[in-house]
């Protein structure tokens, strides 16, 4: 793979001489797609000149397929000057026999990811009120700055533009409608109650905002108490951006703490959000988009099931939401006021 890379960047960097990819580093702890970090060094005009780059590229099999890296890439292009903090993309190629699936390659940014859980001791992924009050801040002003992006003036109308709030909301249950019946092994009861208590509750009215389609702690990386880039942008599309609210909200990323993804309490979530230039919180719209949250996380995780069913993966951890799939139904049960959990 060294050997394509140095080839592929040999391509790209113009007047590049000597050129060197070393360090190759394949990090697995995503779940969609496959990343490499690597050094490259090269000359030009006698002058040396070296960077860190993180190549992502589509996998055989995924919990986010049939996958078209294209969109994001395009989008983080396009916003490229604004305050959104994520890393700046280079490249884009979209042909398979490259480097074996189509990839883009983008800048190393530093940092640690945290992840919405306590750790084997018990203890918090946030250090100390200080560090989860700073981090909260960044979380909620980042994702007002991805809201605010004049998406018409970027030209990112190539993400579809939903008609009205309805439309936007319609859109985006088509859609994991589908996952979810893709993916199907056996009926879905839960699902199927889940889906059409959806259809009968679609918000009539919303803005239309980019949205990240995966804003969440666990998807950042940090450093010094600060956000230093948001990731994982495969999700990348236009709708209410209240979508994004319900998201980063739901019980999934709250574990067994009453914050937002173990940050924020919701008052303070808002508060900061708004603050930030963000739109005003309406709680009917953020309680459907909660549900719509436990609907797209079981049929994530279905995704994944059938992939390892079928054979197309190896990857065991596809295999085990099988034994957590059942919990999200619980999830999905509790939200629609069938049952109260623990």
């Amino acid at each position: 793979m060294i050997e394509q890379l140095r080839a592929f960047l040999e391509s790209k960097l113009e007047g590049a001489e000597d050129l060197v990819v070393s360090d190759l580093v394949r990090h697995t702890e995503g779940f969609s797609l496959e990343t490499f970090s690597f050094e490259a060094v090269w000359n030009v005009g006698g002058e040396q000149h070296s960077q860190r780059y993180v190549a992502r590229r589509e996998p055989p099999a995924g919990l986010l397929e049939p996958y078209d890296l294209e969109p994001q890439f395009r989008t983080l292009a396009a916003i490229a000057d604004t305050p959104v903090r994520f890393p700046r993309v280079f490249w884009y190629e979209s042909d398979p026999a490259v480097l074996g699936a189509p990839f883009y390659v983008m800048e190393w940014v530093g940092g640690d990811v945290p992840i919405p859980a306590l750790d084997a001791q018990g203890n918090s992924p946030f250090g100390d009120e200080g560090e989860r009050l700073s981090l909260g801040r960044d979380f909620a002003a980042i994702l007002a700055d991805i809201h605010q992006v004049d998406w018409k003036a970027k030209g990112l109308d190539f993400l579809g533009v939903p008609r009205d709030g309805r439309d936007a909301a319609e859109r985006v249950v088509d859609f994991w409608h589908g996952y979810a019946e893709r993916s199907r092994l056996a009926p879905m009861p839960m699902m199927t109650e889940a889906f059409c208590w959806l259809r009968r509750n679609l918000p009539s009215e919303a803005p239309v905002a980019l949205l990240h389609g995966d804003y969440r702690t666990g998807n950042f990386l940090a450093r010094d108490g600060r956000i230093t880039a948001f990731l994982d942008w495969e999700l990348v599309h236009l709708g209410d951006p209240m979508e994004d609210i319900g998201w980063a909200s739901c019980r999934l990323w709250r574990g067994d703490s009453s914050y937002v993804g173990y940050l924020l309490s919701r008052e303070e979530f808002s508060d900061w959000y708004q603050a930030a230039g963000g739109f005003e919180f309406d709680r009917a719209r953020i309680h459907f988009y909660e549900v719509l949250a436990c609907v797209k996380m079981a049929a994530i995780m279905l995704t994944g099931v059938k992939a390892w069913d079928d054979g197309r993966t190896k990857d065991m951890r596809m295999g085990f939401f099988d034994q957590q799939v059942a919990g999200m139904y619980a999830s999905i049960a509790e939200i629609l006021g069938i049952i109260e959990l623990p």
